[in-house]
């Protein structure tokens, strides 16, 4: 088999770091637009693995780079700009897909704007979007949950992270600025709305050591493909928040000034998101955004709940993950992404994915299966709780 790794990054190069010594009989080709990157990333990870240059802005050379390969793996963001290309590519040339887009829009018109389901069907490819944390585990965990359900009918989902300008890349603040601002997808009444990005705030009462937290809308995946391959689905929220609260308000003052336009300014040939994204990533932004979080926690919370029936009663399931933020030191990452995707590529590997067509993780695996193999790659604990919204006294 030969595997492409699309995008050395932090996502991309930690998951094949993770991969490749535990599939030592695959060939690997390792491609990114800084063919620097890609060639110290495989030169690290061994004799099996070559490096090539990509643009996936360039069709011939997306089209020579998957020449000869059976999947490839695509961690190239922010994926409103990435995605399509490359599955353009994938089908063209045949070869399975996976990434880890986080965009509701590239999900949107890969469901239902396009006949890109039609077409990899036809190509006997399987194109799976959305294998990272989030959308990707939280997609298992929602499925794994309405699983122990008679009948699901809402799945709230929530993620608070803290502000620390400087510590993300300018992909992922142009990501981050793309999914919180403008109109974002969200599913009410059993059917899919747009929402204002960065509105819709409800305080979410996560577990110790977070307490009660702000969740603001955000336009991820989830809210995409969980009411399409979830069916009988009334209602899937996906709210983010930053701690403290001083985080939220200088996140939403960039939206108000308009930092998320993607139109170059004339006078100086960028727009304001490339700014915004570079400045926001720098040790300037860093110094002079930042706030205090001393007496804050030092990790992330991922918190999933599905409302539904069982027994005649109306439950509330809830399962919360929290992730220990990243080390100082060089070469230290607690991202649970390079994880999940790497789990998903090994189910794809191993033949476990079936189907064909255009594809989400949470029909791609086993749940329990895959939450446990997660929980064991990286220690994370899961805290699971359960109510009773409504009980049928009728039922006794």
């Amino acid at each position: 088999m030969n595997v492409l790794l699309i995008g050395c990054g932090n996502v991309g190069a930690n998951m094949a770091r993770q991969l490749v010594p535990l599939h030592t009989s695959i060939s690997y080709t390792v491609a990114d637009f800084n063919l620097a990157a890609a060639q110290q990333l495989a030169a690290e990870l061994g004799a099996n693995v070559q490096a090539i240059k990509v643009d996936y802005n360039d069709r011939t050379s997306l089209d020579a780079a998957l020449k000869g390969a059976d999947l490839v793996f695509n961690a190239a963001g922010p994926f409103y700009r990435s995605a399509v290309p490359v599955i353009e590519a994938a089908i063209r040339a045949k070869v399975h897909y996976i990434d880890i887009n986080d965009d509701h829009d590239v999900a949107d018109e890969l469901l239902f704007k396009g006949d890109y389901d039609q077409r990899a069907k036809a190509a006997g490819i399987k194109i799976i979007i959305g294998c990272g944390s989030t959308p990707g585990l939280t997609n298992v965990v929602a499925k794994l949950l309405v699983n122990s359900m008679d009948t699901a009918q809402a799945i709230h989902l929530s993620t608070i992270v803290p502000f620390v300008p400087g510590s993300l890349s300018p992909a992922v603040i142009d990501h981050m600025m793309h999914i919180t601002s403008g109109e974002q997808t969200q599913f009410e009444n059993g059917q899919y709305c747009m929402k204002e990005g960065w509105a819709g705030r409800r305080d979410i009462d996560y577990k110790a050591p977070f307490g009660k937290m702000p969740g603001f809308y955000i336009g991820h995946g989830e809210t995409v493909t969980l009411p399409h391959f979830i069916k009988g689905l009334d209602q899937v929220s996906n709210r983010i928040g930053f701690f403290p609260e001083q985080g939220n308000d200088i996140w939403r003052s960039f939206i108000d000034l308009g930092f998320a336009s993607c139109a170059p300014l004339d006078s100086l040939g960028i727009s304001p998101l490339t700014f915004m994204a570079q400045y926001f990533s720098s040790d300037a932004g860093r110094e002079a955004l930042s706030v205090d979080l001393s007496q804050m926690p030092r990790s992330v919370a991922f918190r999933v709940e599905v409302e539904g029936d069982r027994d005649g009663n109306q439950v509330s399931s809830v399962i919360e993950y929290h992730i220990p933020m990243s080390e100082p030191a060089a070469g230290k990452s607690n991202d649970p992404t390079p994880t999940c995707a790497r789990l998903f590529v090994e189910s794809l590997i191993r033949g476990e994915i079936k189907d064909n067509g255009v594809l989400a993780a949470e029909v791609c695996v086993d749940p329990e299966r895959f939450v446990k193999a997660f929980a064991k790659a990286t220690g994370s604990l899961f805290i699971a709780e359960e109510s009773v919204l409504k009980k049928d006294f009728l039922a006794d």
